[in-house]
Order: structure tokens, then sequence, then C-alpha cells
């Protein structure tokens, strides 16, 4: 991972947060080095940028492997947060693990999701630009739903190593009403920023929307920002489609509000994060439920219903 420290350094009110690449994207291009030195600044965080599984070519290097669109990606994410976590405590030094934040864009997007979820005590806010909408069965298996050319490459056969299991589909969407009844209970002040292009043809807006409904219900605090071209400003915002447009500007436009030391809602959690609370927590799914253990490294494993 690529960690960049606040130039002032860090204080009692420095936070975390991770920048999030794309679907085969790396952590050290470019343009994630540049956002953590804006955010880190910005923001007065130790800012984050992760490989995390099927990163690079290696989603496409192993065709035998589906791609794991959030689930264990989201784990090594929150497992970087856990290192720099820990190697602070370890050292004394003093920072505030209650303004945790989280941004990517398309894959990064849904992973970015995927930690709040997994970690439902802990993010403080998270933005979400462009990313997938869970694993819909339209990009489970490429059918082309919307328009969108992603396949992840799951199978529906149930003989098959790359067969999609029920439950390892509700895991993965973080618009699972009754997950999203849980997360708002574990973490009642998490903001969440959606801003998604309404002619997205990789990424279906459609699933967005939808799930952007179920976390309204489950009482989540979420912004929806579905761009049309009334919102193309020609430099923030320079398209309704995919891309979008600036995506460090968009996270400092419709999120500064919240990550910001002095914004104006500016955000932190009102509890201890997981890596504190070193508690487990546990998701119920069709046929059994995901248990997430922060006891130690973050660890999660799916426990079958008995009988």
């Amino acid at each position: 991972m690529w960690v960049v420290e606040p130039p002032a350094g860090i204080d009692g009110n420095t936070g975390l947060m991770l920048v999030l690449h794309n679907w085969g994207g790396v952590y050290n291009s470019p343009e994630y080095i540049k956002w953590c030195n804006t955010f880190a600044e910005r923001f007065n965080v130790v800012a984050a940028s992760v490989n995390y599984l099927q990163s690079g070519s290696e989603w496409k290097d192993y065709p035998d492997r589906p791609y794991d669109h959030g689930y264990l990606q989201a784990m090594d994410c929150i497992g970087a947060l856990y290192h720099i976590y820990s190697q602070l405590k370890e050292k004394g030094i003093e920072f505030n693990e209650h303004r945790v934040y989280s941004m990517g864009g398309s894959g990064g997007g849904n992973v970015t999701q995927m930690v709040m979820k997994l970690a439902p005590h802990t993010f403080a806010c998270g933005v979400d630009i462009c990313g997938m909408p869970g694993l819909t069965d339209g990009i489970a298996y490429g059918t082309g739903e919307y328009g969108s050319h992603l396949n992840a490459g799951y199978s529906q056969d149930p003989a098959s190593p790359k067969y999609l299991t029920k439950d390892m589909q509700e895991i993965r969407d973080f618009g699972n009403l009754e997950h999203c009844r849980l997360l708002k209970a574990a973490n009642p002040n998490l903001k969440i920023v959606i801003c998604h292009g309404v002619d997205d043809r990789s990424c279906p807006v459609v699933h967005k929307i939808a799930q952007f409904r179920s976390m309204i219900d489950a009482g989540l605090d979420v912004d929806g920002h579905f761009f049309t071209e009334w919102h193309v400003d020609g430099s923030v915002v320079t398209s309704t489609g995919h891309p979008v447009g600036d995506r460090e500007q968009v996270v400092i436009k419709y999120a500064d509000a919240y990550m910001k030391e002095d914004g104006k809602f500016a955000r932190a959690t009102a509890g201890a994060s997981d890596f504190t609370r070193k508690a487990n927590f546990e998701y119920p799914t069709t046929n059994g439920k995901y248990v997430i253990d922060y006891s130690a490294y973050p660890r999660i494993e799916f426990v079958p219903k008995e009988g």
C-alpha cells in the first residue's frame, strides 16, 4: 500500500482514510498517489491506497477464478487499516479513530461500500463514485444487462468451482435491506455519499438507485447524487456516464462538508471502532451467516445453518 501522512504531522484529531482504485487498477498509479497527497492534507488523515485481491492484471491472469467483487477485497483494505491502526497504537501516537473515511471509483466505489459494511463500527463517511451496484446477476454472469460489459466470471452450475451461491451474492449486496438495518444500528452516525451518472453503461445506475432506496428505507444517512446533464459543469462533473469527471474533485465537492475537520457537517463515529471493540459481527443470509472476527487481524467466514 501507499501511505501518506498529513504534511503537518499526525495529531490527536488525525483520522485514517482509504483511497481505493478501480477494477484492475494498482495502488501506486499516479492518480492515487496524487489523491492520497490531496486528502491527507485537506482532511488531516493518514491516507492509504491499497492493493487488494485481484488488483492489476491478477483478475485476468487466472481465468479459472471469478472476480471477488468486494468481499475479500474489502477485508484486504480493512486489514490495511488495521495495520496502520496497530502501528500507531503500538508507538503511542495519538490519532482520532472516530474519523475513518474511504473513497473509491468504479471497483473502488464498490469496495468502499463493502468496507463500510464489513467494518460496521469503524467508518464515519464513505464516497462511492460510480461503483458497481453489488454483484448483480448481470455482472456475475456477464449477461450485458443495461448495456454493461462487466463479467465477474461466475457460474450458475452448482457443480462448477465458479458457482455463485445465494449467500455469496447476498453478502456482496450493500443494498440488502436486512443488512442495511444492522449497519444502521451499529453505526448511526455513518454518512454514505453516492455519485453516479445516469448513463453509466459499466455499472448500471438502475441497481444503484435500488440500493439507495434500501439504504433510505433502513434509515441510513445517504446522499444520492445521480448525475444528469444538469450536473455537468465541465470541470468536476464532465460526464453522465461511467467516468463521471475529476473524481478527486468530486470527493471535495460532495464530501468536504463531512470529511474536513471544520466541515459544516463533519462526521465522526460515536462509539469505538471494530479494531478497538475486538468483537464479532454477524450478517445473516439465506443459508447461514457471515461472521467477521475482530479479535485480532480481521477475518471473515461463512457459517452454514445447522441441519
